[in-house]
């Protein structure tokens, strides 16, 4: 069955000056006392995730990854922003404790916030079994249902109608990640003319909402109940979102989304397990969002070759770290071939051979 995501030891390549964090913590957290005992979570390519466990108390520490990051990627200063207003009338978001932009405390700037302790849910369920499929057809309905409700969120009540630019949004989505890709270009990198093309010539011209968006809203990012795997307790990693149009959110959880029909490359770079038999498709999960919001949802070969595209751009952007040794992370190797199976599920996607 399912198990608590727990930390491990503090990787030595990522190891911190425990003495002056413990000092600065105590420092800057009212009540925290006894001593400071840091430990991480092994999971996820970006940001640095640390358990801190302090006089019966446990917090959660992220801190940006070191080397090269694109503009606004990795932000802490924006999760503790974002957190600080979303909380209370947002309750899955965590509690924000505290932010650090001092980069010599511990190698780079970080935010703490509320530990929420429950299951969190990869590319694959238990192997022993016990997960019914009623129940993960309501985990991946629950997702959609939380993303719905992020996205209904007046953005003005909950104190961030400055915090984005939803006017000229999807266009500066489409240039942002264009510019992105070229930063992060490498000698044998996947050819991404084609869809860099269709994109930057098929950005719909419509209305632009102003909403809450996350920008990795899926499953490795929700955290259940341990009792009861079908209640959503908790929303993870907020340090990308902002406001703007909550489509190209929703395209970028459905960039996740493999299903049973998809090609085996696409499933076996899943981050999570939606391509069972049974399981709702990116369609019906589509139509469950449309039926929550009362939102039209047009263009979708456009959302969703968006979303590959975009995936793919940030797989790249680990993998140019990896190149440029700026991280020693062994699973960065491969991620080359990541990147050409999402330039490839883009392709399919504008030439109308996808299932949407």
């Amino acid at each position: 069955m399912f198990s608590i995501d727990a930390p491990a030891m503090v990787r030595s390549d990522q190891a911190v000056d425990l003495a002056s964090l413990s000092s600065y913590l105590r420092r800057n957290i009212p009540g925290l006392t006894g001593e400071i005992e840091l430990s991480q979570f092994p999971s996820g390519h970006s940001n640095l995730t640390y358990l801190v466990k302090a006089g019966g108390r446990e917090f959660v520490l992220k801190r940006e990854p070191p080397g090269s990051k694109a503009k606004s990627a990795h932000d802490m200063g924006r999760e503790f922003h974002v957190l600080s207003r979303l909380h209370g009338p947002y309750p899955l978001a965590p509690e924000a404790v505290h932010f650090c932009e001092d980069g010599s405390i511990m190698g780079g700037k970080f935010c703490v916030m509320q530990r929420l302790t429950g299951v969190i849910v990869r590319r694959d369920y238990p192997e022993d079994g016990g997960v019914t499929l009623e129940q993960i057809r309501a985990q991946f309905t629950g997702l959609i249902d939380a993303l719905a409700t992020l996205h209904s969120l007046n953005v003005s009540d909950v104190g961030l109608a400055d915090f984005g630019r939803p006017q000229g949004y999807r266009k500066r989505q489409v240039d942002g990640w264009l510019k992105r890709l070229s930063d992060a270009k490498t000698e044998n990198m996947a050819d991404f003319h084609e869809v860099t093309s269709w994109l930057a010539a098929q950005i719909p011209a419509g209305p632009e909402e102003a909403a809450v968006v996350h920008n990795d809203f899926k499953m490795d990012n929700l955290v259940w109940d341990p009792v009861d795997i079908t209640l959503l307790i908790g929303v993870l990693d907020w340090e990308m979102a902002t406001v703007g149009d909550p489509l190209m959110d929703l395209a970028c959880t459905l960039s996740f989304w493999a299903e049973e029909g998809d090609p085996a490359e696409f499933r076996s770079i899943r981050g999570m397990p939606s391509a069972r038999l049974g399981m709702l498709t990116r369609r019906q999960a589509i139509e469950r969002y449309i039926a929550l919001t009362k939102r039209s949802v047009e263009r979708v070969d456009f959302y969703l070759c968006f979303g590959f595209f975009r995936r793919a751009v940030i797989e790249q952007q680990k993998y140019f770290r990896y190149l440029r040794a700026e991280t020693k992370d062994s699973r960065f190797s491969r991620l080359d071939e990541a990147v050409r199976i999402l330039r490839d599920m883009s392709v399919s996607v504008l030439r109308g051979e996808a299932s949407v």
